[in-house]
């Protein structure tokens, strides 16, 4: 089953459903779409970013022989080319939609190669000396993932583990990358596998290319169910005419056009059990396709959030079709009590994420995960596609991502000869006292607007301890503002969420929080500055580019303890809730 069911709606959801569905069957979108019909959207070159309907040529991967010959090879046989030597740890450097992919392949298909599989998405000195900690060369397997070949993140970490792996680098170190990029031209000098993406196929759009499958043989998975699912889930999007309510990828777009017409406009995912990593993908892919000009479109993690309804929410829940031998959850058919009970219970119960509201609408969308993956990754991608048509936007570009670039390469240039001081109206912690900082975090959380979410940006060490300070954090703040609150690790969500905070309609509000360096620093290799330095400038460039853009942003620097700095924050959000 692929349906998605709308248990739960108000009239204007409703309405606004009905007026789409009409708007897409008069323009005759669905076959315009598979036509590939540019102006179906902006007509702006969408046409040429289609590739990924095309699931039968993805069925094969480019890969470099040792030769500089290029020579296709079925997707199902890329576990055994490329099989090698055992593994003790495999990294994944890529960034947004060139690894996110992938990332949720390994966690939801399992690692059967017997090693252990990391995404190395930042550049975070503390996290990247964690992921290289205690491994030998001869030991550690490398995949490099980027299109364009030039993303910072990516291209510093390549050459630091080049740097690591010595002569290991040729048998260890495989690069996936779009024909003729810089990171091919890299890759080949080093002697590395290259596997190419099509540049037909944008970043948030290729988990079903090269950038997805090539990673998921490295982990032993085999790709073959994986695009049988996707290749279904592709001919039941070629649905038209009446039967386009039963056209799950349209039937996807059209309820995320509806939701930003109805005001719905935070999507809070619920992803239980098997789908649970599906949310960071989803997030991605929706906030960055749809995040632009008057659109907004808010995916929210809900784990651990408050459940009050609010009437810019959209409740979805992800894959509740049973999966992997689980049984499903009984349908829901009993008044709007009984709805949100039996969703709680398919969400884990008490343990489980926030449980649905009674009051506001819920979306279930069917999916046998992990089974069915392959098929999700088409339904989504397909869903934004209508979406961004139906809301006028180009949902294959990204022009805010990159004018973050563009200010963090003018302060990395100033750090390498010393004249990049650290921007105005950034709060050191160890200059304000705790009356203070709770005085400040008050001020600030005030001005959430109307229909307003929160946002943590934390340039941290992604470990589990932060993670559960900044959980606590963003739980508070949601209490204090009663709104929509998220949280992103920099420089991470500047290729996800990072594209909806700079581009979309001016209704967020940010908290920063970095910290200084640690002095075991890490040199970025051919910059003269550090991973902690290039950090710091992608958050400094973040903020210029959000105040440049009127947005309401507190930046918070820890320049001591990075736990007890966030402890402090906790506590200080903690005091605006007293009476």
């Amino acid at each position: 089953m692929t349906a998605i069911e709308l248990l739960h709606a108000d009239p204007e959801l409703g309405a606004a459903l009905h007026r789409r569905r009409r708007q897409w069957r008069e323009a005759d979108g669905t076959a315009r779409l598979w036509s590939r019909d540019g102006s179906l959207w902006t007509g702006s070159g969408e046409e040429n970013r289609l590739g990924w309907l095309d699931v039968d040529r993805l069925g094969s991967v480019t890969l470099l022989n040792d030769g500089g010959e290029r020579v296709e090879t079925a997707a199902a046989d890329l576990a055994k080319r490329l099989a090698g030597p055992p593994f003790e740890r495999c990294l994944l450097l890529g960034m947004g939609g060139s690894a996110l992919g992938a990332d949720l392949l390994w966690r939801a298909l399992g690692r059967h190669a017997g090693g252990a599989f990391i995404v190395l998405d930042t550049t975070d000195p503390r996290e990247i000396g964690s992921a290289l900690d205690g491994v030998e060369p001869a030991a550690l397997r490398v995949v490099a993932a980027s299109k364009s070949g030039g993303t910072i993140e990516t291209r510093l970490a390549f050459e630091l583990l080049l740097d690591r792996l010595g002569d290991a680098a040729a048998a260890r170190t495989l690069a996936i990358t779009d024909p003729g990029s810089a990171l091919e031209e890299r890759a080949r000098a080093a002697g590395a596998t290259i596997a190419f993406g099509h540049a037909d196929i944008g970043g948030r759009f290729s988990a079903l290319s090269a950038f997805g499958v090539v990673p998921a043989a490295v982990a032993g998975i085999d790709p073959g169910p994986l695009l049988a699912s996707a290749r279904s889930m592709a001919a039941a999007c070629r649905r038209g005419g009446t039967d386009m309510e039963t056209n799950p990828g349209v039937e996807l777009g059209l309820l995320l056009a509806a939701a930003h017409d109805a005001g719905r406009d935070k999507l809070h995912l619920h992803a239980p059990g098997a789908a649970a990593a599906m949310a960071a993908w989803v997030e991605q892919l929706i906030a960055e396709s749809l995040g632009k000009g008057d659109v907004l479109l808010l995916p929210v993690d809900t784990g651990g959030l408050p459940a009050e309804p609010r009437p810019d929410r959209l409740d979805i829940v992800l894959g509740s079709e049973a999966g992997n031998g689980e049984s499903a959850p009984p349908r829901p058919d009993g008044p709007v009590a009984r709805i949100a009970a039996e969703l709680a219970e398919a969400l884990g119960g008490d343990g489980g994420p926030a449980t649905p509201p009674q009051g506001g609408p819920v979306v279930r969308i069917a999916a046998r995960l992990p089974e069915d993956i392959g098929g999700e990754f088409f339904r989504w991608q397909f869903g934004a596609a209508v979406a961004g048509a139906l809301l006028g936007v180009n949902p294959f570009d990204q022009p805010d991502v990159e004018s973050s670039k563009v200010v963090t390469r003018r302060y990395v240039e100033r750090m390498k000869v010393g004249s990049a001081p650290e921007p105005g109206g950034v709060v050191r912690l160890s200059e304000v006292s705790a009356l203070g900082l709770a005085q400040l975090l008050g001020t600030h959380l005030a001005t959430l607007p109307e229909r307003g979410y929160a946002v943590i940006s934390a340039y941290l060490e992604r470990s589990s301890r932060n993670r559960d300070l900044l959980q606590a954090l963003l739980r508070r703040v949601a209490d204090v503002t009663g709104g929509a609150s998220v949280l992103g690790f920099g420089p991470s969500f500047l290729h996800s969420t990072g594209q909806a905070h700079k581009g979309a309609p001016n209704r967020g509000l940010f908290l920063q929080i970095t910290a200084e360096p640690p002095a075991a620093d890490i040199p970025a290799p051919g910059e003269g500055l550090t991973f902690g330095q290039v950090q710091l400038a992608q958050a400094w460039g973040d903020r210029e580019v959000l105040v440049e853009r009127d947005r309401r942003v507190l930046a918070v620097h820890i320049d001591g303890d990075v736990e007890q700095g966030l402890r402090r924050l906790v506590e200080a959000a903690g005091q605006e809730l007293a009476p």
